[in-house]
């Protein structure tokens, strides 16, 4: 279901605490999307206990020396909401 929603990258969605940490690493959009798109499940799913109740996950990707991990909540069918990149 990931992979099927960051297809689009226009539904990758960064709140404002996970672009001012993919700024202070030097971890551009791009790495996100790719993080999204084709990243490994490290953590979860897992729901967590919120107002909307969402599902959680840790995404972590290695490519051409790099390393980047995001925390995305998924708002089911229709976007990934990226919580924290490092």
């Amino acid at each position: 279901m990931i992979r099927e929603i960051a297809v689009d990258s226009g539904r990758i969605v960064l709140i404002p605490h996970a672009k001012k940490r993919s700024a202070q690493r030097s971890i551009n959009r791009r790495q996100v999307e790719r993080c999204c798109q084709k990243g490994t499940i490290t953590e979860g799913p897992f729901l967590i206990l919120n107002a909307k109740g969402q599902w959680q996950a840790t995404l972590y990707r290695h490519a051409a020396g790099e390393e980047v991990t995001c925390v995305v909540a998924i708002e089911w069918a229709t976007r990934l909401i990226v919580i924290t990149v490092f």
